[in-house]
């Protein structure tokens, strides 16, 4: 990431890192576990919005209710990601990966800010994305549903409100989770 350059510093054939760094309370496997967790949550919530996207009810066909829910399928995606650099990190830190960026001995086992940033804050404002796109869609719907209750194949309707609410539920629960982990790291400058 561009805006994290200035945090490196050139050492001979190798990097430094001279930039911030946060350290959890947790130990690698929770962190991956987690990692694993939101990233199941995440795709679960991805396959949901793809098949709801193929009943082609009249709630979807209208602006005020697709939009929203058409927009979340980029926080979804960036969550997935998240947790992906989240798991990564925690490979690193197993020795399963290799750096070339040379840690000092008093931060091994922690994140550097860009790793930070992609691991623990994206997911957060992910889930917090996921969760109001979410709301605001079955809610919208919903509000659909009761104005033109007659002229709509009400099956095709209470499925795609189904997944607009089972997409906010995800996001919720998701955003429960990544607050916790997020709490759980400090800073250290």
């Amino acid at each position: 990431m561009k805006k994290y350059g200035n945090d490196y510093r050139q050492r001979g054939g190798k990097f430094e890192y001279t930039g911030k760094w946060y350290g959890s309370s947790l130990s690698v496997k929770e962190l991956k576990r987690h990692a694993l967790n939101n990233t199941v949550l995440m795709a679960a919530a991805l396959v949901i919005y793809f098949a709801s996207l193929m009943l082609n009810n009249e709630g979807s066909r209208i602006f005020w209710i697709l939009l929203p829910y058409m927009v979340v399928v980029f926080p979804v995606s960036y969550g997935i990601m998240g947790g992906a650099s989240l798991f990564l990190f925690c490979r690193q830190q197993e020795g399963k990966a290799h750096s070339q960026v040379v840690i000092p001995e008093k931060h091994i086992g922690h994140m550097t800010c860009a790793q930070y940033e992609k691991g623990v804050r994206r997911p957060v404002r992910c889930s917090i994305a996921i969760t109001v796109l979410g709301l605001f869609t079955s809610v919208a719907n919903l509000i659909f549903l009761l104005k033109d209750f007659e002229n709509l194949i009400f099956t095709r309707e209470l499925l795609f409100e189904a997944a607009a609410v089972m997409i906010l539920a995800l996001g919720s629960v998701s955003t429960a989770q990544n607050w916790q982990i997020k709490a759980k790291f400090t800073n250290f400058e």
